[in-house]
């Protein structure tokens, strides 16, 4: 691996910022879709009125936050690691949708979330090892 920066370019910290980023991207679109959804309308079975709501452009912004964060990342950090570890966003996501929105989850997906879990632990314990070689 390239001789990697500290401090705010750290890759690892990067890619934390970009699950962050894409987490908290995932809940204001929900909500900001919801906020002015519109059955009514002819086009509301594309989603485009969600454009008109200010949580949706908060949302875009932070997905191109994530992008560009990702992209460094990859610079750094091998694929085949970075990514296993960024999905994490799929234990966040249905979390955050059931703490900060109130959605309910299933107990299959719960089980779920449960096993990606255990998937996550068995990526992450040979890059902690292999972190320490370095």
């Amino acid at each position: 691996m390239q001789n990697r920066p500290s401090g705010f370019g750290n890759p690892w910290l990067q890619l934390g910022l970009s699950v962050v980023c894409v987490f908290v991207s995932e809940l204001l679109l929900k909500r900001g879709a919801s906020e002015v959804a519109a059955p009514d309308d002819a086009f509301s079975w594309t989603g485009i009125n969600g454009l008109a709501s200010p949580l949706v452009w908060w949302a875009i912004v932070l997905i191109i936050a994530s992008f560009i964060s990702w992209l460094y990342v990859l610079r750094y950090i091998p694929l085949s690691i970075a990514y296993p570890l960024s999905r994490v966003v799929d234990i966040l996501v249905p979390l955050g949708c059931w703490i900060f929105l109130g959605e309910l989850i299933s107990t299959l997906r719960w089980c779920g979330i449960v096993l990606v879990i255990f998937g996550l632990a068995l990526v992450a314990k040979p890059i902690a090892k292999m972190e320490e070689r370095l």
